[in-house]
């Protein structure tokens, strides 16, 4: 079954919509509340709802902007033909009409019938079962906010179930069915298994299994003190046997070599005393050198940058003379410069002031002119008449009032008139010709002949003599307002009040004009500025008054300033020049007299550290006794390392330690082998009273006796648990003939999702069908609830792509899917893998209905080599005042399309 094209009419906000189908894709663009969920209820409604329907499901359908009924049309390919569906909802007068093009024409119910065997259902859904509604092919029919839900939870009707099933039984050759022997025999290996068992697979206690396991531990048990025992013996003879050697160790070589360190060392120490005096005199010449040696180095140093500083100084004081003489002539031209901006500056003020006074005498000349016009408006509006909005509004009510009232008294009276008369005929007395015509408003007598009276009253009661009255009072209050105006009509008072109110605006404009001006003293200004000018004339000399170009003055005055900054700076520069030698002189004679005290210095400390050389040279008459008592040292300090040496080698417990200290700790250890020796004695005659190794073998014994008890009872449980698990596994690939094929329909759609691997996990029972849907990802599987929102909504569509692809050889090989607004939880990363996900459902030849607020996100779906052309429209005849829904269609090619609604 594949969807072509559908109309819709007065369906809720869409008018009339027509729009078609793309064979492998539909993508249905547009924002919220533009009838997109509208578009997917109402074909599903027409699909599988009766025509002649009554309630909610009808009533849904309702447009509450646009007249008429609820009229769809769809056309479809199914059993290789071509389908023309439309229904008109309209209760039960609805109407249902199907056709082909071989030449079926079928109404009403007969219609209905066939659409649902084209379906693959048995009827439509009548009115009082719309619950049932949501279950034809919602599998294929994904509603907005429906997307997340498992498509497994509902009931079998939900998904289709008979048809998978038999198109996935196609798909396997194996037999589903159970022979009554192996019933009987897994039930006997299960009531085996359950007398050594528990339910959880633990050992049930009290059973054989259970006993012969708890004899194996007694067994092993008693083995294991056995063997303890035997251990035991051995481990303190072999300690009586170490503790007899460490104590010939002691005896024999540490104690010696110790005792012989120990005097060494109060020999090198004795040595030590007596050469100390010495060799402190020896370090104390050697530093006395080193120390005379550096301050002569220091002195030639210091009386290097003496000589450095003088010359420098001579320089500086070059280089400030030169500096004071630029700083001079640098003043004098700024000097120059100044007097010259002045200059410029007065014949700028008194040009300004020339235009100040220009600009005051204009402002007295335009005040004047503006007062003259004011007068002149003020002189037209005392000729007018005084008249207000108001008043044209009042006298306009009345007129209307007046009008509406003599109207009212025209509808309401009478009329004769006179058309031909062979006899005299009279109203109240007065005579009437012919061709006369006269009102009646009162009861009036008429008389024709002189036999022939009548009385005749116009219509309406007492509503006429009221109409009269309220005439009446209306001519009274327009003549009032005419006499109060001294005018005949409003539209006179209006032209009048207009004038007016033209007037007054133009005299409230001038009214502001003057405003702008600054009129207030004007005269004074122009006294105070006079003495300005005077002024500036006089400090002028009467020489360049009126300056020929403002431009020029003011572009030498930018000059002069320019000129004037660049002095300065270079002023300022030389300045800060100066004072910088003038720090650097000063920072220099300071260094000098540091450097000439300095020097002084180091030569009273040179002549200090010549004489105490002299004196210990005079005093160095023991350096023979100096060097034979040092060569003694150096042998007793080589015996001392050697015997350190071995010591450390001979693996003792802190060779780092005082001799002194190892003999003492050797001492202690000695005392504690000695109380070890006789505990090890001790426990090896108590141990070895009896016969160990006897038991030990008798324990033996017992324990693998015991141990092969255990062994055949768990190998036979083992085998009974093994034999029921095969049957179990026979089972699952029974269940599996079923499931199989689905997870592995499903498995490429996750592949396309994501880089990383998700399996889909499913099982299947023939009494609840397909259930306990799950996704395992890495080592842990989530069940479908578990998983977050938008995995939620991508693993439903992936199970919907594979029920399709399964199911669609059941329909012609083809089958439409809608998703709507299907993937608002996925995140934006999985664009292009949900987009990856659709292709192949393309490709596997299932046609997608995709209806989306975010068109942008699929058009990679769409061909590269994009052209548009308008969608079809359809205009009713006086279209009422609603929005009906719109498209914009843009059709790549007959496969896959875009449809905009607006």
């Amino acid at each position: 079954m594949r969807l072509i094209a559908c109309r819709l009419q007065n369906v809720r906000r869409h008018r009339d919509l027509e729009l078609r189908f793309g064979r492998e894709l539909t993508l249905i663009a547009g924002a919220n509340e533009t009838g997109k969920s509208t578009l997917v209820e109402a074909l599903h409604k027409t699909l599988f709802l009766r025509a002649t329907a009554t309630g909610r499901g009808v009533e849904e359908l309702r447009s509450r902007l646009h007249p008429g009924l609820p009229d769809v049309e769809i056309r479809f390919e199914a059993d290789a033909e071509t389908w023309r569906l439309r229904k008109r909802f309209a209760g039960a007068s609805g109407t249902c009409q199907l056709s082909n093009g071989s030449g079926v024409a079928l109404n009403g119910p007969q219609a209905e019938e066939q659409l649902a065997r084209l379906l693959g259902y048995e009827a439509p859904v009548e009115g009082r079962r719309i619950a049932q509604l949501p279950e034809r092919w919602a599998h294929l029919w994904v509603r907005q906010g429906d997307a997340g839900l498992n498509p497994f939870s509902g009931s079998q009707e939900c998904y289709d179930h008979q048809r998978l099933v038999a198109q996935l039984q196609q798909q396997s050759s194996q037999s589903p069915l159970q022979s009554s022997t192996d019933r009987l025999v897994m039930e006997q290996i299960q009531q085996q298994v359950s007398t050594l068992y528990t339910a959880t697979g633990k050992v049930k206690a009290g059973s054989p299994l259970a006993g012969a396991q708890q004899r194996s531990q007694e067994a092993a048990t008693a083995l294991a003190l056995a063997e303890q025992q035997v251990a035991d013996l051995e481990a303190a003879m072999e300690q009586w046997r170490s503790i007899n050697e460490r104590l010939e160790t002691i005896e024999q070589q540490q104690r010696p070599a110790l005792q012989r360190e120990l005097q060494l060392q109060q020999q090198t120490q004795l040595l030590q005393a007596q050469l100390e005096p010495l060799l402190q005199r020896q370090r104390e010449h050697q530093q006395l050198l080193k120390q005379q040696r550096q301050e002569q180095q220091e002195l030639l140093l210091a009386q290097q940058q003496l000589d450095t500083a003088l010359k420098q100084q001579q320089q500086e004081q070059t280089q400030r003379q030169q500096l004071q003489e630029q700083i001079n002539q640098a003043g004098a031209a700024l000097q120059q410069l100044t007097q010259r901006q002045e200059q410029v500056q007065r014949l700028l003020d008194l040009q300004q002031l020339d235009e100040e006074v220009r600009q005051l005498r204009e402002h007295q000349q335009q005040l004047q002119r503006l007062q003259e016009q004011a007068e002149g408006l003020k002189e037209q509006l005392a000729e007018l008449p005084e008249i207000t909005a108001e008043q044209v509004r009042q006298l306009r009510q009345a007129e209307q009032a007046l009008a509406q009232a003599t109207a009212r008294c025209e509808a309401m009276a009478a009329g004769i008139e006179v058309l031909a008369a062979d006899q005299p005929i009279q109203l109240n007395g007065e005579a009437l010709v012919s061709g006369e015509r006269r009102r009646i408003e009162a009861a009036a007598e008429l008389t024709v002949g002189s036999g022939v009276r009548l009385q005749i009253s116009p219509g309406g009661g007492q509503a006429l003599p009221q109409a009269l009255e309220q005439q009446r009072q209306c001519c009274q209050q327009l003549e009032q307002l005419q006499q109060q105006i001294k005018l005949n009509s409003s539209d006179q008072a209006e032209t009048i009040e207009r004038q007016r109110t033209a007037l007054e605006r133009e005299l409230n404009n001038l009214r502001q004009a003057a405003k702008a001006i600054p009129w207030s003293g004007l005269q004074q200004r122009l006294e105070q500025l006079e003495p300005r000018r005077q002024q500036l004339a006089a400090a002028l000399g009467g020489s360049e008054v009126a300056p020929p170009d403002p431009e020029e003055l003011r572009s030498e005055q930018q000059s002069l300033r320019q000129r004037s900054g660049e002095l300065s700076r270079s002023q300022e520069h030389s300045n800060q020049q100066l004072r910088e030698l003038e720090h650097n002189q000063r920072s220099r004679q300071a260094a000098q007299e540091q450097l000439r005290g300095r020097c002084g210095q180091l030569e009273g400390s040179l002549q200090v550290l010549g004489e105490r050389v002299q004196h210990l040279n005079s005093a160095a008459t023991a350096s023979g006794a100096l060097d034979a008592q040092q060569q003694q040292l150096g042998a007793l300090r080589a015996e001392l390392e050697h015997l350190q040496k071995a010591r450390k080698h001979s693996g003792s417990a802190n060779p780092a330690a005082d001799a002194a200290e190892q003999l003492e700790a050797l001492e202690q250890e000695k005392d504690r082998l000695l109380s070890q020796l006789g505990q090890a004695q001790q426990r090896t005659q108590s141990l070895g009273a009896a016969n160990p190794l006897a038991e030990l073998e008798q324990r033996q014994v017992a324990w693998e006796e015991a141990e092969a008890e255990r062994a055949a009872l768990e190998q036979r449980g083992m085998a009974l648990r093994l034999l029921l698990e095969r049957f179990h596994r026979a089972q699952s690939t029974l269940a599996n003939r079923y499931s199989e094929p689905l997870r592995a329909a499903i498995t490429p759609y996750l592949a396309e999702l994501a880089s990383q691997p998700h399996q889909p996990l499913l099982a299947f029972d023939p009494q609840q069908g397909f259930h306990d849907l799950q996704l395992r990802q890495g080592e842990e599987a989530f069940a479908f609830e578990r998983l977050s929102g938008g995995m939620r909504e991508q693993l439903g569509a992936t199970v919907r792509l594979a029920m399709a692809e399964v199911l669609k050889p059941a329909y012609a090989d083809a089958l439409p899917l809608v998703f709507d607004d299907a993937f608002t939880n996925s995140d934006r990363e999985r664009l292009v893998g949900l987009r990856r996900m659709l292709e192949r459902g393309i490709q596997q030849g299932i046609q997608i209905v995709l209806l989306t607020c975010h068109a942008d996100d699929y058009t990679a779906l769409l061909p590269n080599n994009a052209s548009s052309e308008p969608a079809q429209q359809h205009e009713q005849k006086n279209p009422p005042d609603g929005i009906g829904g719109t498209a914009e269609r843009r059709e790549w090619s007959e496969d896959r399309v875009i449809v905009k609604l607006d």
